[in-house]
């Protein structure tokens, strides 16, 4: 199964960011990345394959360079 995803930060603060994450089909979600806990959520509560990837991605540049990124894309 190929993954596809382009995600974009769309409001961040001292706690956490929200990003927008939109598949192949342009269907829109969107989750949180909550910066003092170092966690992950989606904000639908469906954490399927995509959320998975989209969420490491986002985990691996947060822990990595300790900048909330304004940009990602996942793909495999």
């Amino acid at each position: 199964m190929a993954l596809y995803a382009r995600i974009e930060k769309m409001q961040e603060d001292d706690h956490q960011v929200r990003y927008r994450y939109t598949d192949v089909s342009g269907n829109e979600r969107t989750m949180l990345l909550n910066k003092v806990a170092e966690t992950t959520s989606a904000d639908d509560g469906v954490e399927d394959m995509l959320f998975r990837a989209v969420a490491r991605k986002v985990a691996i540049a947060w822990v990595r360079d300790g900048v909330a990124p304004e940009k990602l894309l996942v793909q495999s």
